[in-house]
């Protein structure tokens, strides 16, 4: 893809905040528009959703329906939502898209203005919370529920919203509210903050190799899990590693600090693996960044990255989380006000992935720049994840 189109994904959750799809986004004209669909026929759509399916937001300006001829059907949920006015859009348009052998999704507002016959059919009816007082969106669910029809929660950006939508048996859920602390207990937990201050040891400026090799030795669960990970496929070593110390000789110091930062992180069992692949995402998103501006030193960019998810990982505000944490400033900085050419980074990184595009720029990079940026770094982190899992 050459042009300067810009194309995303947004997470669709089940009410265990697992992934259930990616609804694929995108800023394209009509020509642009084009080169995306044509990038579902090849390894576009893998790069994009891995083994999820797919919501495909389509609209009136664009023969969509025609244009996905040859991409995989079983994958793709045609999405009918705000693009399209109430007239725009038929009974006899979906159904000819069900005869095609695809899935669709309406949004609520299409169903409201003649379109509620079809919507058992959907494969969601999504509603907009935030176009709702409580009262209004339980009667609207129940309402829908009534007609057969499954449901989709979105613009959800708390968990209060999201508790809230779960208790009227939303089918699925989107919004930001997984990157926000959920309401805190109590202090955070002694294991998490220890957690945090290995990782923060990892990331010590000027530290040297043996150094290093002592602070993961220290933790034996770490150092198990790290050569475990190590041996693994999906970090591509040729030779058995028998220790740390080896690990580091074989992989280098960047590498094994990533790995054991990744593993620190993916250790907390009670967040959503989504929540870690976001922050392995906007990391290698951020270092990718710094590598385009040639930038000497791109390893407190991706640190900047992985910390992004800490006070939703701590249940707290991130200043709070950053207290007893020794930061270098520009980090420190980066994470609480995106200041510095970090914070730049971390904040085209977060607009990226939230398709706020008007905030899609770092110091003059072009579109398409960024665009392959946040692609390889999707890659990057589904690689890293697959090889968690092992």
């Amino acid at each position: 893809m050459d042009n300067d189109c810009l194309v995303n994904r947004l997470p669709v959750y089940l009410p265990t905040v697992e992934v259930e799809a990616y609804e694929v986004r995108s800023r394209a004209n009509q020509a642009e528009a084009r080169a995306i669909f044509n990038m579902f026929k090849d390894t576009g759509l893998e790069q994009l959703t891995g083994e999820h399916d797919a919501f495909i937001s389509l609209s009136p300006q664009l023969d969509s329906v025609a244009l996905l001829e040859g991409a995989p059907k079983s994958r793709l949920i045609l999405g009918y939502f705000d693009d399209y006015l109430p007239g725009e859009i038929h009974g006899e348009t979906l159904s000819g898209v069900i005869q095609e052998g695809y899935r669709f999704a309406l949004s609520d507002r299409l169903c409201q203005n003649g379109l509620l016959a079809m919507a058992p059919q959907a494969y969601a009816v999504r509603l907009d919370v935030t176009q709702y007082a409580p009262d209004e969106l339980e009667q609207r669910a129940t309402q829908l529920r009534a007609e057969g029809c499954r449901l989709l929660a979105t613009n959800v950006d708390t968990y209060d919203d999201f508790e809230f939508c779960k208790s009227l048996n939303f089918d699925f859920y989107q919004g930001v509210f997984l990157c926000k602390p959920a309401r805190q207990k109590g202090d955070i937990a002694v294991n998490r903050l220890a957690m945090v201050h290995l990782l923060s040891k990892l990331q010590k400026p000027n530290i040297d190799m043996a150094e290093l090799e002592q602070v993961i030795s220290q933790d034996v669960a770490l150092s198990y899990r790290l050569l475990r990970f190590s041996n693994s496929a999906a970090t591509g070593l040729r030779r058995e590693v028998t220790s740390i110390g080896h690990a580091l000789r074989m992989a280098g110091m960047d590498r094994i600090r990533v790995w054991a930062s990744a593993l620190l992180l993916s250790s907390v069992d009670d967040k959503p693996k989504e929540l870690m692949n976001t922050a392995f995402v906007r990391g290698k998103m951020c270092e990718g960044l710094a590598a385009l501006l040639k930038v000497p030193e791109k390893e407190p960019y991706m640190f900047t990255g992985f910390l992004s998810v800490l006070d939703a990982l701590l249940d707290c505000p991130m200043a709070q989380a950053l207290e007893e944490l020794p930061l270098a400033d520009e980090v420190r900085g980066a994470l609480l006000a995106h200041e510095g050419r970090i914070g730049q980074a971390l904040r085209c990184s977060i607009a990226y992935e939230r398709a706020e595009w008007e905030d899609v720029q770092f110091y003059g990079l072009s579109s398409a720049q960024i665009r392959d940026t946040y692609l390889n770094a999707l890659t990057w982190a589904r690689q890293l994840m697959a090889g968690l899992k092992a």
